[in-house]
């Protein structure tokens, strides 16, 4: 009787298995991400003046390096338009800030890599398009190595801030 409820659980175990939904093992959602402290929610950022910038990475992979993407977005940014390389897709943003990198553990940095700025200026070109308007500061975080044998992570975070493009 013993051996017969094991191969039910058992069968129940692998069953259930075979209905879980397959996911594309290039692009997983974490389960934390960074926090964007400047610009602050609601900051009003003039195109053509140095406004601060400050994000606090999460690490929680404990990954060598956490690279990560700036971008100016016209709505929130979903998940849904992370590519498999963790850039945000092409007409989901306005402005691509670039990509930066911050070493965990005092390892240097490649010739290559750029660590993030104190501080951005967003192009006045944008204050042509778009007056005083509500946009977000949206930045995608890559996780390497994280638990569970996945190869990579992506978050998305964001703050509402305001483009006041009537005083550039």
């Amino acid at each position: 009787m013993q051996f017969l409820a094991m191969a039910v659980i058992l069968v129940a175990a692998v069953a259930s298995a075979v209905v879980l939904p397959k996911r594309d093992a290039a692009i997983w959602k974490s389960p934390f991400s960074g926090t964007i402290v400047s610009p602050a929610a609601n900051d009003t950022i003039v195109p053509g003046v140095e406004f601060p910038f400050e994000y606090d990475i999460s690490n929680w992979c404990e990954s060598a390096y956490s690279p990560f993407t700036v971008y100016l977005t016209e709505a929130p940014p979903s998940f849904d338009n992370v590519t498999t390389n963790g850039t945000l897709a092409p007409g989901t943003y306005i402005h691509n800030f670039g990509t930066y990198l911050v070493s965990n553990f005092g390892l240097p940095l490649s010739d290559d890599a750029k660590s993030p700025p104190p501080s951005f200026v967003l192009p006045e070109a944008i204050a042509r398009v778009y007056p005083i308007t509500q946009r977000f500061f949206s930045v995608v975080q890559e996780y390497d190595g994280c638990p569970g044998h996945i190869a990579k992570e992506f978050s998305v975070t964001f703050v509402p801030i305001l483009v006041d493009g009537s005083s550039a």
